[in-house]
């Protein structure tokens, strides 16, 4: 077992054992599952994000600022040493904000000096008026007990996206993005994928491993929507054309597999970028699941792989419990994904482009 304690303390217990290699790599692989060490997220400026100007309300020594969480309206307390924005239990619910049993911490100060574990999430977004941050973490603890009125803490992994000005006297906020956060996000446009299109990969798994082909074979309407077909050996894998959404597979010509609604990224993405989805899968048998996924750009990246040198954008996916689920690193001049790594009961499989063709306009 895995966790931290209310002083930051790491604890691991495990049975006796000689192997103390194993024992440490079984720690490893605990700390990425549960996430435990990773650091909270400064998020990136909305692409629509600009200057906002807001009265705020002066309760003693402090002043209290409205905002939006995940588009909720929120009173938060405006704080410029405190390093995490943190937002109350109740505030979270009201937002549809779902906090894992394994969620990351970070160890910080509170009023009084405490020190305390705070677990943190990542958010869709944090606005201020026109000031807008996507892809923030925020922490989640009951920090204020004693001002019900107050949602919870406006911090530095907000604020340090902008120029603070606070007018007193006024009782004015002003927010203005700053020259280095105001610099707009690269962004990952919707490829476009043409017949011929072919892209040789290579995956592991515990299980095995081998080579496979992708080859876009053209487009068929399903129900007068257009998809992509994209086959390999026996099976043929239908996308959305207008999202690239994965919908069903058939295999000699029959539906094996199908995601309601088709699952597909929110294009155009760009790091910092958030988004849910929620969806039944069935397979050919009549068994049926009901998933859900949290998913954000999460860094830009360059790969070496036996394909070539790609820079990528590096998708992320977690399941309900806060563990991630799938990644991917989509490469703009591949048109796809390069390198896929998808982890589940029996183990982690990960896929790698070896070579691609495609076809000119």
């Amino acid at each position: 077992e895995i966790e931290v304690d209310e002083h930051g303390t790491l604890w691991a217990e495990g049975r006796p054992s000689s192997d103390w290699d194993g024992f440490k790599r079984c720690v490893q692989d605990a700390l990425k599952a549960a996430a435990i060490s990773k650091p909270f997220g400064m998020g990136r400026l909305a692409a629509t994000a600009g200057p906002a100007t807001v009265a705020v309300q002066p309760s003693g020594a402090v002043l209290l600022v409205p905002a939006l969480v995940n588009g909720v309206n929120a009173t938060l307390l405006l704080d410029t040493g405190a390093t995490l924005t943190i937002i109350r239990p109740a505030l979270a619910r009201r937002a549809g904000i779902e906090l894992a049993s394994g969620a990351p911490k970070i160890l910080a100060a509170v009023v009084g000096g405490q020190k305390v574990s705070i677990p943190f999430v990542r958010v869709r977004s944090v606005s201020v008026g026109a000031a807008s941050v996507e892809g923030i973490d925020v922490g989640v603890f009951e920090a204020l007990p004693h001002a019900p009125e107050v949602d919870g803490v406006l911090g530095g992994n907000f604020l340090n996206h902008f120029t603070v000005t606070i007018d007193r006297q006024s009782r004015r906020l002003t927010l203005e993005p700053s020259r280095a956060g105001a610099a707009v996000a690269r962004e990952w446009r919707l490829p476009a994928w043409m017949p011929g299109d072919e892209w040789r990969l290579r995956w592991q798994s515990p299980t095995g491993g081998g080579t496979y082909v992708r080859r876009v074979e053209g487009e068929e309407a399903v129900e007068d929507v257009a998809h992509y077909v994209v086959k390999s050996g026996s099976r043929s894998a239908y996308y959305v054309k207008a999202t690239l959404g994965w919908h069903f597979e058939k295999a000699d010509g029959v539906v094996t597999l199908r995601r309601t609604p088709a699952v597909a990224h929110d294009w155009p993405l760009r790091v910092g970028k958030a988004w849910e989805l929620s969806y039944r899968r069935e397979d050919g048998g009549g068994q049926a699941r009901e998933l859900y996924r949290s998913c954000s750009a999460a860094d830009e990246t360059t790969l070496t792989l036996t394909g070539g040198v790609f820079l990528t954008l590096h998708v992320v996916c977690r399941d309900r419990a806060g563990r991630i689920a799938e990644e991917w690193w989509y490469a703009d001049e591949v048109k796809n994904w390069v390198r896929q790594r998808i982890i589940s009961g029996q183990g982690e499989r990960i896929d790698e482009l070896i070579s691609y063709s495609l076809k000119r306009r």
